[in-house]
């Protein structure tokens, strides 16, 4: 079942309707080989290692029942694991003769009583004695085949060496499911020359197929390969974290939502592998997975003919009135209200709108406006008022960055302006909102991904930087952050942030800006203002601010080297940094800069 907490079909809901509890895979190599290997282990799939993707916990097993005993004591230990399924992991689980496959399947469900069993094979060797066969072997046990799809554009298959095409799957498919057999079907997301469009309709063609499962795999380059012989000769584009969930919702939102999503990461040993290298973790991924379809209202099922109610309530959040009248809310996921209690609308204006000197520059020419963070829009809403209030004014073009639907459909109804209500329904509804001399165009997801998508665009001459806290959303609070804001930014533009925290105002200056103070609204201390040129700062940062900056720990920033780090993993590293300043002591902090090291990666790098 669909819901907001569990927005797809995921393999432990799957294992509770088809078995009542967990069932633990146990990963069998059959040493079959595949049919377009050599018998010296050449051929193959360009993406298959030589092991042909066999199990690490049984690696160095060999006999049959070594690779089971040893499977089996694994995932006793890891995972209390008690019942148990066969998975005939390696390689092509039916690429022999058929009374071989019988002789052994049979030895094999005679070494532990096992409740189901699942062949991994290719849609090539599925003939009418297999299916003979896999068919006698299903009345005395659970069968699933798992297929080897991919994807269904034969031009890839045929670069990646597959040696089938989409047909071949299409008609093994319909064969197997025919006689009873279930059909799990894996697939690679980011195979060489494919895009989005790719990953869509191989979505799209599979929902209209009879599945009992779909295992997704992001695409890995593994060492001594065919195709990491291609990728080290010429790289191609291997997708991020970010890349990768937008393809992921995007094909899940087109898969039926009684297919259970199985898998939607793979493995591989870190020394074997060559590209990606991300920093997040398979439960980090699936965390993620989860809260950005939550976001963006996203649930399986929801692009196909049939589509299951949406499991997202209609639930308004409280408006929270401010002392200017203006409306805001509490945020769930940062545990922070989108504004102060001064005024969502005296804060737009005058911690952004009337320090980036918005309406004297529309005096002069066309501007363009970077919103990070559009939230409720008051920032750039009430930069197009001002666009909007003078007839004489140049033309304003926003791009507003966001990451959560939801706190955007709910302040279209939330906010007691008309014009403004009228925008930001145009910006849910259509992502873009035009008239007269102004254009707002909002796009969706993690910033950090969003803003590099931009770095082909005409730079902006204004950047708003409205992130919640560095403690809740550091993600944004970055120095490799604002290199990527840097890169968008006109040598004469402005950037400004409500933050004047140490860490912040470190960051921007190691990522290249000249820093200053603006006003305080609502706050202790006022915002800041980066920009390329030194002229722009009419409040520079005191010597005493430079001084704590250069010596103490509180002006260590915040570090996101990949741009996907977690929150909590940016705050965790900020502070295994302090201890090491704590240790070297501040006097020799600078000396030993040649010998810092960060997770990784050298600290002032």
């Amino acid at each position: 079942m669909i819901t907001e907490t569990q927005p797809y079909y995921n393999y432990q809901n799957y294992l509770q309707d088809q078995y009542g509890g967990d069932l633990y895979s146990i990963p069998i190599d059959l040493n079959f080989g595949c049919p377009h290997r050599g018998k010296d282990n050449s051929g193959g799939c360009t993406f298959c290692p030589e092991s042909g993707a066999r199990a690490q916990q049984t690696i160095n097993s060999n006999t049959i029942e070594e690779q089971i005993a040893d499977a089996v004591d694994f995932a006793k230990k890891r995972y209390g694991a008690k019942r148990f399924m066969a998975y005939i992991q390696a390689f092509t689980g039916t690429f022999a003769e058929t009374s071989e496959q019988r002789r052994i399947y049979e030895h094999i469900l005679q070494i532990l009583p096992f409740e189901a069993l699942h062949i991994g094979t290719r849609p090539d060797c599925i003939d009418d004695d297999i299916l003979e066969f896999l068919t006698d072997m299903q009345k005395q046990m659970d069968i699933r085949i798992e297929l080897g799809v991919q994807t269904t554009n034969n031009k890839t298959l045929s670069k990646i060496n597959r040696r089938h095409t989409w047909e071949q799957s299409k008609e093994a498919i319909q064969r197997l499911h025919n006689k009873g057999i279930p059909v799990i079907t894996h697939v690679i997301l980011g195979l060489p020359g494919e895009s989005l469009h790719d990953f869509i309709e191989t979505a799209d063609k599979l929902a209209q197929l009879p599945l009992s499962g779909i295992k997704i795999h992001n695409l890995h380059v593994i060492k001594n390969t065919a195709l990491a012989d291609e990728y080290l000769k010429d790289p191609f584009p291997i997708m991020n974290e970010h890349e990768y969930l937008d393809a992921l919702i995007e094909f899940i939102r087109r898969t039926p939502a009684d297919v259970p999503i199985i898998r939607i990461q793979t493995d591989t040993p870190p020394d074997d592998l060559i590209a990606p290298k991300w920093v997040t973790s398979k439960g980090q991924l699936i965390d993620a997975l989860v809260q950005h379809m939550n976001w963006r209202l996203a649930y399986q099922g929801e692009l196909t003919k049939n589509p299951p109610p949406s499991p997202y309530q209609e639930i308004t959040p409280e408006e929270i009135k401010t002392d200017d009248g203006s409306i805001t809310f509490w945020s769930d996921t940062f545990k922070e209200h989108y504004h102060t209690s001064v005024g969502a609308k005296s804060e737009a204006i005058h911690k952004y709108i009337e320090p980036s000197l918005l309406a004297d520059e529309l005096t002069r020419k066309n501007v363009r406006l970077l919103d990070v963070c559009f939230g409720l829009g008051y920032n750039t809403l009430y930069a197009c008022k001002t666009a909007l209030a003078d007839k004489n004014a140049h033309q304003l073009d926003v791009v507003a960055l966001e990451v959560d639907r939801r706190v955007v459909k709910n302040a279209s109804a939330a906010t007691k302006d008309p014009w403004c209500s009228d925008a930001v329904t145009n910006l849910f509804n259509n992502n873009l909102h035009r008239e007269k001399n102004i254009s707002i165009e909002l796009q969706w997801g993690d910033a950090r991904h969003t803003a590099r998508l931009l770095a082909e665009t005409q730079p902006f001459d204004i950047i708003f930087l409205d992130a919640f806290s560095t403690q809740r959303n550091s993600e944004l609070w970055t120095v490799d952050f604002f290199k990527t804001l840097k890169a968008l930014i006109t040598p004469n533009g402005r950037l400004l942030t409500y933050c004047s925290s140490l860490p912040v105002i470190s960051g921007l200056i190691d990522a290249g800006f000249h820093v200053g103070r603006t006003k305080d609204v609502g706050r202790i201390r006022g915002g800041s203002i980066a920009t390329l040129s030194e002229k722009n700062i009419t409040e520079p940062l005191s010597e005493k601010t430079l001084g704590d900056i250069k010596n103490t720990i509180r002006g260590v920033p915040y570090r996101d080297p990949q741009g996907s780090a977690s929150n909590r993993d940016i705050l965790k590293a900020r502070e295994e940094v302090i201890k090491q300043r704590k240790t070297v002591g501040s006097g020799q902090w600078e000396l030993a800069a040649d010998k810092r090291r960060w997770i990784g990666w050298d600290y002032r790098q």
